[in-house]
């Protein structure tokens, strides 16, 4: 049950809710309604009442007392999250963390930049927490390239791939945290393993941790947009916690409202309903026992039906399924295959980001002795393939399933040609990276064997005689766009790889690089396409920040020139010089309309840097993966510099050279 509810009555915006203490000692609901308000409800009485402050409800009226400007900066990346607390390896002081247009800004209390770093894409979700466990805390970030990253200083200590948008994160017990993305999954992290994930076709608006069942350890609380509120135990994903409100959830919060000493659980609905939930409100939530007498029930009929089903049929259990998964026609295959006399009636496949909706079920028109299954994940990343596979005779009404797990390697949607020579080397060009490493080709060989897709009995290996004796070259062909990649290494440890595409040839570096356990990594590279683009960005940039700088002005001036003219026309419709005034007015349309028009080239203009801004960003992103370690942050230090001071010749040999 919960410990207070009440009503707002106002709308609230989504994701605009929050709880604090104006006084110093009492918790306040600080909510933004539809009408474009904010709302500060309080049930405790204060010793001076304002006037204006409603005492039926405890609805306060904003003043100004409450808020004083300590700091004001521009963020020419934008600010679209915002955190606040210690950094381990920054300060013993708290900073804030602003997540911008693909970077990630963190100012001291003065307002003074301290870092700087980008990003692959927009950052929307930032958490300072202790990731590993080793009493400095790392910064967590999600971005809208669907990555959740742990950065620690410079370099990034972990990432992952999730299949949205990561809208939101939140720290638990331990070294363990929750997440949401944007197609309505939930999970939970420890030390970068996955625990466990859901996901529902409502959209996730808010996550929280609190002890609901006041087992001393926080639970997950999540706010959907059906209205439902569920806690989950972090290890496990179990639901211990349901209720549901009559509208959207559009905010969770922690706050002692009661003035108790221990936090409630704030949840606030799309209608201004708040409900209040102290520890230990899990108790009160439990199920029926009935409820469990009839799951297990369900369970035993289920288990006599297979019992049965066995008797009669005792061979059909002692089956195997046969899997082979292959890669080529732009896209990787996997065939099931059932054992004699048994067909394939139907498959269900789970694979995180692949399929629309995460999960492809394949039944054919009639069973069959085999059946094949396209994946063409999206990103050079592994994935994880869960499947199920309905076996049986024809006509049966009880079917065995298979249950098998396949990981699809980091580079599957490359295959390998076997014979290199054949490629002309016309086809490549000279673009590429080169990096040095002190490991033999065989190393190399091992790491592409465990990265690719190759045929049964098929190994990467290094030539041992002839002219080539002591060297890697292996070329490799894109399923999805059918471009050619090339990777020579030698036995001196230079390592070049051959190739147009510069996000494949990150994804290579840092892949290598983890798998041989380099903490340091310089490259040269060289990618024309790519500096060209950033040529004409920057350029683009320079002349969008000029005529930012010229509206400015120019709108300056329209406001002053329409301060002047209503000043002007209250003075004529005062003094009743009806023919003054109306020309006033006709001035004032004409400036009022000039105005628009220049906001609107503003408009889109601002919309064209930010655009551009993502893009450099992207760019440096680019050109950072390419190393590892302070080779990555000089990189990306460098790169800012250039575009700050708007030179393409400099940002061009940073490209190059690092």
């Amino acid at each position: 049950m919960a410990a207070f509810s009440l009503q707002l009555e106002r709308k609230v915006e989504s994701g605009l809710v929050a709880c604090g203490k104006f006084d110093g000692s009492h918790a306040c609901i600080v909510v933004a309604t539809s009408g474009g308000n904010i709302l500060v409800h309080s049930p405790h009485r204060r010793p001076l009442p304002d006037p204006d402050d409603d005492p039926k409800t405890g609805r306060l009226a904003w003043t100004g007392e409450l808020a004083e400007l300590r700091i004001g900066k521009q963020m020419s990346d934008g600010a679209y999250t915002i955190t606040v607390g210690k950094l381990g390896w920054l300060t013993d002081r708290s900073v804030v963390v602003i997540g911008g247009n693909c970077s990630v800004t963190v100012l001291d209390a003065s307002g003074t930049e301290v870092f700087w770093t980008v990003t692959g894409d927009v950052v929307v979700s930032l958490m300072i927490f202790d990731f590993d466990g080793d009493g400095a805390n790392e910064l967590i970030l999600g971005s809208v390239d669907f990555e959740i990253r742990a950065l620690k200083g410079d370099s990034v200590a972990w990432d992952v791939k999730e299949t949205a948008p990561v809208t939101a994160l939140v720290a638990l017990s331990g070294c363990q945290f929750g997440y949401a993305v944007g197609n309505g999954t939930v999970g939970v992290y420890e030390m970068g393993q996955r625990l466990w994930r859901v996901k529902s076709k409502h959209r996730v608006v808010a996550i929280r941790g609190y002890d609901v069942n006041g087992d001393g350890t926080e639970e997950l609380v999540t706010g959907w947009s059906s209205g439902k509120v569920d806690a989950r135990v972090p290890a496990t994903g179990e639901v211990v916690f349901r209720v549901q409100l009559s509208a959207a959830v559009v905010g969770i919060a922690r706050a002692d409202y009661r003035h108790t000493g221990r936090p409630d659980l704030v949840v606030v609905s799309a209608t201004g309903e708040v409900r209040g939930f102290g520890p230990g409100a899990a108790s009160s939530e439990a199920s029926e026992p009935g409820d469990k007498m009839r799951e297990l029930l369900a369970k035993k009929q289920a288990l006599i039906a297979e019992m049965r089903h066995r008797a009669a049929n005792p061979g059909s259990f002692a089956s195997r399924l046969a899997v082979e998964v292959s890669c080529g026609d732009g896209a990787v295959r996997m065939a099931l295959a059932a054992g004699p006399g048994l067909l394939v009636h139907c498959a269900i496949v789970f694979a995180e980001g692949v399929f629309d909706g995460e999960t492809l079920v394949d039944r054919p028109s009639r069973p069959c002795g085999q059946i094949e299954i396209e994946l063409r994940p999206p990103k050079d990343s592994p994935v994880d393939v869960h499947v199920k596979v309905c076996v049986g005779p024809m006509g049966a009404d009880l079917l065995q399933v298979f249950e098998l797990t396949r990981q699809l390697p980091r580079f599957c949607m490359y295959e390998r040609i076997e014979k290199p020579i054949d490629v002309e080397d016309a086809l490549l060009d000279e673009s590429g990276v080169t990096i040095e490493v002190a490991e033999r080709p065989q190393r190399v060989a091992i790491w592409l064997g465990q990265n690719l897709i190759l045929p049964e009995e098929t190994e990467v290996e290094v030539a041992e005689v002839g002219p080539t004796a002591g060297t890697l070259n292996v070329c490799l062909r894109g399923l999805r766009d059918g471009k050619l990649h090339r990777l020579e290494a030698t036995s001196g440890g230079k390592i070049r790889l051959r190739t147009k595409d510069s996000n494949f040839a990150g994804e290579v570096v840092q892949s290598l690089a983890s798998y041989l356990g380099l903490g340091e990594l310089g490259a040269e590279a060289n990618f024309p396409e790519d500096e060209k683009l950033m040529t004409e960005a920057l350029e683009r940039l320079t002349g969008l920040r000029e005529t930012e700088i010229r509206l400015r002005a120019g709108e300056a001036r329209g406001a002053a020139m329409l301060r002047n003219l209503l000043v002007r026309t209250e003075d004529a419709r005062i003094l009743g010089d009806a023919k003054n005034a109306k020309t006033r007015l006709a001035q004032l349309r004409a400036v009022n309309g000039d105005l628009i028009r220049d906001h609107e080239i503003g408009a889109n203009s601002y919309r064209d840097l930010v655009r551009t801004l993502k893009e450099l960003n992207a760019a440096v992103q680019r050109i950072a993966r390419l190393r590892v370690g302070k080779a990555a942050a000089n990189a990306i230090a460098k790169c800012r510099s250039a575009i700050r001071d708007g030179d393409t010749r400099a940002l061009v040999a940073v490209a190059r050279q690092g």
